[in-house]
C-alpha cells in the first residue's frame, strides 16, 4: 500500500487504499468485525482521510471507529 502514497491524490486512488485497507484488515486482524472502510480524497492537503468502523467479536461494547490522515512522506 505505501506506493500508493505516492500516486496523485485522486478518488480513484482513494477506492484503492480503501480496497487495501479492508483486505488487510480481513486478511490479517480476525478479532473484529469489520463494518466500514472510507477513504475520502483531500485534494488541498494532498493526502487521504480514512475512517475505520467496527466491532470487536467477543466484546459486548458499541462498534469502535478509528480515524486517521494518510501523507506522504518524504
Amino acid at each position: 500500500m505505501s506506493q500508493l502514497l505516492f500516486e496523485n491524490v485522486d478518488n480513484i486512488s482513494a477506492l484503492t487504499v480503501r480496497d487495501q485497507i479492508r483486505q488487510s484488515i480481513t486478511n490479517f486482524e480476525p478479532r473484529v468485525d469489520l463494518r466500514t472502510v472510507d477513504v475520502s480524497a483531500d485534494f488541498d492537503n494532498n493526502s487521504f482521510d480514512v475512517v475505520i468502523i467496527y466491532n470487536i467479536i467477543g466484546a459486548d461494547i458499541p462498534p469502535q471507529e478509528l480515524q486517521f490522515v494518510l501523507q506522504q512522506t518524504r
